[in-house]
């Protein structure tokens, strides 16, 4: 997808773009990435800003594979204020399904709550 399509498109094209990134992704496309990123000469180019899209996805990642931090395997995972910036995603998974926290501008996320698609992922 071009930045173009995420700039212009629909939400629900966007999202659907962003489910279907998720769902393809394995070891072997991060690995890719990795390898490639160590391959560029400026790697400054494409650190993380402010202004972009940053998607996590932790949905995979077992809880028993949680830092045990002297208290016992954690309960529950959460982000820290610090990282809600605009455009920021965070996909973790539940005993029965994921979470998607996101970070959004109140413009942006009112517009999204506008969107029938989106609407039908929201359980309350």
């Amino acid at each position: 997808m071009f930045v173009s399509q995420l700039i212009n498109g629909s939400p629900s094209s966007v999202a659907l773009q962003i489910r279907k990134a998720v769902t393809d992704m394995n070891d072997s496309r991060i690995r890719s990435l990795i390898d490639w990123l160590e391959q560029q000469s400026d790697k400054l180019t494409y650190r993380i800003m402010y202004n972009e899209i940053l998607l996590s996805n932790w949905s995979k990642f077992q809880k028993h594979n949680l830092i045990n931090f002297g208290d016992g395997t954690p309960i529950k995972q959460r982000y820290r204020r610090e990282f809600a910036r605009d455009g920021v995603f965070l996909i973790l998974g539940t005993e029965d399904g994921i979470e998607v926290y996101f970070s959004l501008q109140t413009e942006t996320l009112e517009i999204l709550e506008q969107d029938p698609e989106f609407k039908k992922l929201i359980v309350k």
